[in-house]
């Protein structure tokens, strides 16, 4: 026995998992919550429509989850993400919740139409039917990520794709110095340099959007171990495909249930995905930071937004705070993706027992990326300009730019005019002219035709 706490909607279950269960202060977002009872109001549907529920006990258990969607018992879910590997005392919270609410419903309607009618809900007779927190945790786990993906990442992606699309615009004409080994290379344009950005992101979007094929299938109908046992056997099916429709997403049933229970591979590869993304923003970040560094002392090419005071000792320093954030939040959602590998190849028999956190990693790698490429794209990327001076100083000051003129000139010529302004620390141009090749003006000519032919155009 147990004392539950006064005024609350959860049974005895949730009390014992509070007081068992009491590490940290990580709870399960309410987008999760809701998936869970989305497939508890499915789940009513099928069993109503099979006629393994009555019609009182069918209308008392949807009702009570509209009233959870409302938003209005977000508190009543308290549970901490450290609890057992299968989820179970969460779906049980969920299951006791929905039951306490469509009794009161029940009390009403016996107090109003029949006095003498006696009809309970109970949380893993009626809430629970033909499923088992082995099936039910794993499908709310798929589905969040799923749905969340579509919401929050993909239009986060797309809005930073439009910032640097805009940006290789306005500057794909402006040649600059390429590094390769953090040295001098052959020139290329800006919006070239942005047309790679956006090419990363695309291929981490396909990724992601390729991985997402393993997440839309579902465990439900599976119950305990994989066999389905005590659900009928076109349950898991139907709810799954009422889920879909609510959804708008490709839900289907896991050709192999066995696996979707004991197996959490299709997370992983997911959280893999996420990890390809974050490893591209990592390298966008540390670009802006290394182009923007100065203003006097770093290479100054890129002038970011000053946002904010960059010191509390130095006066006027502005930093680049936004790619520090983001660079940030990459390093943990490699993180993450490290515990969700560990998590998934730990699974053991015929169930893995760390789902808990794996989807509270990879939720958390969701936000935050979402948050992040979003706050980069308003704050950093948005502002962006190019201090076209140094650039253009740079860009004098380039050796390598000797590459592009090699066909033209010869090797040997070529050759012979980067050792002259090595040596005398001189432009190209001026090197050319001191060996009385070309004017000035004649290799500035001949150099920017070949850059505007050649020159790595986006």
């Amino acid at each position: 026995a147990i004392e539950i706490d006064k005024g609350v909607l959860w049974g005895t279950q949730t009390q014992r998992s509070l007081k068992n269960f009491n590490i940290g202060k990580q709870r399960f977002e309410i987008g999760f919550i809701n998936a869970l009872v989305n497939i508890k109001q499915a789940g009513a549907h099928v069993n109503y429509a099979l006629g393994t529920l009555t019609s009182e006990h069918y209308e008392a258990i949807v009702s009570a989850c509209d009233e959870i969607f409302q938003g209005d018992y977000t508190d009543q879910f308290p549970l901490r993400v450290w609890q057992t590997g299968s989820g179970t005392q969460t779906n049980m919270n969920v299951n006791e919740v929905i039951c306490s609410l469509a009794n009161i419903q029940l009390d009403q309607r016996k107090h109003d139409e029949n006095p003498t009618k006696n009809v309970k809900v109970h949380p893993n007779d009626h809430v629970n039917m033909s499923q088992s927190s082995n099936d039910v945790f794993p499908t709310a786990m798929h589905i969040v990520a799923a749905q969340q993906t579509h919401q929050k990442l993909f239009p986060a992606i797309d809005r930073l794709d439009d910032e640097l699309s805009q940006k290789q615009a306005d500057f794909d004409d402006i040649h600059t110095v390429g590094r390769t080994h953090l040295m001098d290379a052959v020139p290329l344009t800006t919006g070239s340099v942005l047309s790679a950005y956006r090419s990363q992101l695309a291929a981490a979007k396909i990724a992601l959007q390729e991985s997402l094929q393993g997440v839309y299938q579902l465990a439900l109908g599976g119950t305990a171990v994989g066999s389905g046992c005590n659900a009928p056997p076109l349950f898991g099916e139907q709810v799954i495909a009422r889920l879909a429709k609510q959804y708008q997403l490709p839900f289907k049933q896991h050709q192999n249930l066995f696996a979707a229970v004991s197996g959490e591979d299709a997370l992983l590869r997911y959280s893999a995905a996420l990890k390809q993304l974050a490893a591209a923003l990592l390298k966008i970040a540390n670009d802006f930071r290394l182009l923007g560094s100065g203003p006097r002392c770093g290479f100054n090419e890129w002038q970011l937004p000053a946002n904010e005071p960059g010191s509390s000792i130095m006066p006027g320093k502005v930093n680049p705070t936004q790619c520090e954030a983001l660079s940030m939040v990459c390093l943990q959602v490699y993180g993450n993706d490290l515990t969700v590998s560990l998590a998934v190849s730990n699974g053991q028999l015929q169930l893995n027992t760390y789902r808990p956190v794996i989807i509270h990693n990879v939720m958390e790698s969701i936000k935050l990326l979402s948050d992040a490429m979003i706050s980069f794209a308003s704050n950093c990327v948005h502002g962006l300009e190019l201090n076209r001076t140094q650039i253009e100083a740079n860009m004098r000051n380039n050796l390598s730019a000797i590459t592009v003129l090699a066909p033209v000139l010869g090797y040997d010529v070529a050759a012979r005019i980067v050792h002259e302004a090595n040596h005398s620390h001189v432009s190209l141009a001026e090197a050319s002219q001191t060996l009385g090749l070309y004017s000035q003006e004649e290799f500035e000519v001949i150099l920017n035709e070949q850059l505007n032919e050649k020159g790595g155009k986006s």
